[in-house]
């Protein structure tokens, strides 16, 4: 696997496609004037990010996505001062706040605003290290679709999209996902997501075979997706 030397010379697109047909595993980074990102990998699939660009706190996140309320949120600031080497979904837990499957599919939605604010970049030197720092694995990574689909690629001209799916088209395939009609609520929408994530995530399948378990993991990607889509 060859890879240029310099983000200008391709699209961040075009590297992560290559990367995930070579099935690759290990640490993607783009490194600017003062600042570095890495995008880790395992078997082609983004499993976290680091990045010092500014994407909303994983609190946060779930308030604005109703998944917490405000009373929550204040409990969890006072709880990272007072804990700081604990992450703020491990203390949602432990706390009974919200559920495991929940905070996973935030992640997820975290996750997917960190690639977003990356492609964003414009230039920067490149360096793929084949290495994996154990606990930067996602529980379920990224999809292709998911950061693949819609994104910038040099075939479609430098820096320039591909023609975005019709608004009202993806909404209604989402919608699908979740077991909804068009003129379902924004309560709806979270009501079915809650009750989806509960029953598909692999946490509560302990005895799942491998196949069973990676097709668990397949659809809460799929249930998470769709949900995200919907209240972004």
């Amino acid at each position: 696997m060859r890879l240029p030397g310099r983000l200008g010379a391709t699209t961040l697109g075009d590297l992560l496609g290559t990367l995930h047909r070579d099935r690759a595993t290990g640490v993607l980074e783009l490194v600017e004037a003062g600042r570095e990102h890495r995008i880790h990998l395992v078997g082609g699939l983004i499993s976290q990010i680091e990045t010092p660009l500014s994407v909303a706190r994983l609190g946060e996140l779930m308030r604005r996505e109703g998944l917490v309320g405000d009373g929550a949120l204040r409990w969890l600031a006072r709880a990272l001062i007072a804990s700081p080497g604990k992450r703020a979904g491990e203390l949602l837990v432990a706390a009974q706040a919200v559920s495991p499957d929940l905070v996973a599919a935030a992640l997820r939605r975290q996750l997917r605003l960190k690639l977003d604010a990356l492609f964003a970049v414009s230039d920067a030197a490149l360096r793929f290290r084949v290495a994996f720092r154990k606990g930067a694995e996602l529980r379920v990574p990224l999809s292709p679709h998911e950061f693949l689909h819609g994104r910038p690629r040099a075939r479609d001209g430098r820096r320039q999209r591909s023609a975005p799916v019709r608004p009202d088209r993806g909404r209604v395939r989402a919608l699908s996902v979740l077991g909804l009609g068009p003129q379902a609520r924004p309560e709806d929408v979270q009501r079915a997501f809650r009750k989806l994530a509960r029953d598909v995530h692999p946490d509560r399948h302990p005895r799942a075979s491998e196949a069973q378990k990676a097709e668990l993991l397949k659809r809460f990607a799929e249930i998470s997706a769709a949900y995200h889509q919907l209240v972004a």
